[in-house]
């Protein structure tokens, strides 16, 4: 049975090397950085966001992920990336379409501090109300992975640090 088992997590392996090339392709064909940030309207840079906690950036489209980056006046920053939604759901909150993931190196075993989930949790409200309208460009929703695939193609220190050779 243990070598059976070994066999199958060797063929997964394979099967998901052997994918890979391709799930890369089709992710970056074409990418221009577009990013879905009607989701957030009327937020933007700088909007305030309460407890202390504002939107100090936003990014395209990068590695399946729309990048938002939050900070707090007492000068933390925590990025937040919006992936496609996985069917369980990921992240702190989701709304149909979006799983919003905190980046900020804890392994999910910490509890989440509640003046950063009360604001994530507002944010994903907020996106829920707005991608009910569709009242945006649709084409960066295409580039857009769940957190799980971002992890196996590349892997969670180049998520988590912007290590390229990770």
């Amino acid at each position: 049975m243990g070598v059976g088992a070994a066999a199958v997590a060797a063929a997964g392996a394979t099967a998901a090397a052997a994918v890979s090339p391709s799930l890369h392709a089709f992710v970056h064909r074409g990418v221009d950085t577009a990013s879905p940030w009607w989701i957030l309207a009327p937020l933007a840079v700088g909007s305030r966001l309460g407890k202390g906690w504002s939107i100090a950036g936003l990014s395209g489209v990068q590695e399946g992920a729309a990048k938002l980056t939050l900070g707090n006046r007492d000068g933390r920053e925590v990025a937040l990336h919006i992936c496609a939604r996985s069917g369980r759901g990921e992240g702190i909150a989701q709304s149909a379409l979006f799983d919003l993931v905190t980046m900020d190196g804890r392994d999910g075993s910490d509890a989440t501090p509640e003046d950063l989930g009360r604001v994530v949790m507002s944010l994903a409200k907020r996106i829920r109300h707005n991608e009910l309208r569709l009242r945006g460009d649709l084409a960066p929703f295409a580039h857009l992975l769940s957190h799980d695939d971002r992890v196996a193609m590349y892997g969670p220190q180049r998520l988590l640090l912007g290590e390229h050779d990770a």
